[in-house]
């Protein structure tokens, strides 16, 4: 079977005030893919989440790189049906409860209690990324860049790797960034937990 290239792909991409790409690569079925370790800086990321589906089956990772301003988050995630899913940040790094719905994970990362979605005047609040898109065989590749958050002490940003980490919730549907308070997203379908 032919390698998948990233930049040469047929897939959706989307641009938004966050500066961020996402990319709907080349899939096969499979997590353990090149496309993720081709996309790692030299160095390695600076953290990483294993992808969990509501049954505790491992079915996708992430990478974080910090940058000066914000984190640079890398998907790789299998199993979803195709097309545009929700992809939000959560206080808890706690995805042990997937039969309830991941709800251990908390609520959307928001200390400037405003309100949800990227194209909403009141909003964004720091949980709201880009929707990821799943190709025909469920698989999504994205690379988004999150500004206004780190991963260590930065002046200004908001530290995601405090006490009790955060985690990553992947959602069945895609995320409309207006309707309160998850964009209309629907069920949690995959969480990942980080922590230091």
């Amino acid at each position: 079977m032919p390698r998948c290239n990233p930049l040469n792909f047929a897939g959706k991409i989307a641009f938004s005030s966050l500066a961020a790409l996402t990319v709907a690569a080349c899939g096969s079925g499979g997590v353990a893919s090149p496309l993720l370790a081709d996309l790692a800086p030299a160095g390695g990321a600076d953290a990483t989440g294993v992808l969990v589906s509501p049954d505790g089956e491992e079915i996708g990772q992430l990478t974080f790189t910090q940058g000066p301003r914000g984190v640079v988050m890398r998907v790789d995630i299998a199993g979803l049906t195709e097309g545009w899913h929700g992809i939000h940040l959560h206080n808890v790094a706690d995805c042990s409860d997937g039969a309830d719905g991941f709800k251990k994970s908390g609520g959307h990362i928001n200390p400037d209690s405003v309100e949800h979605g990227l194209l909403n005047p009141a909003g964004a609040h720091l949980a709201d990324i880009p929707n990821i898109y799943a190709d025909a065989d469920g698989r999504a590749t994205a690379e988004i860049y999150r500004a206004d958050v780190s991963l260590d002490l930065r002046d200004g940003l908001f530290l995601l790797l405090d006490d009790d980490g955060f985690a990553v919730i992947v959602h069945a549907q895609p995320d409309d960034h207006m309707t309160q308070p998850i964009g209309g997203a629907g069920a949690r379908v995959a969480c990942a937990a980080v922590s230091n």
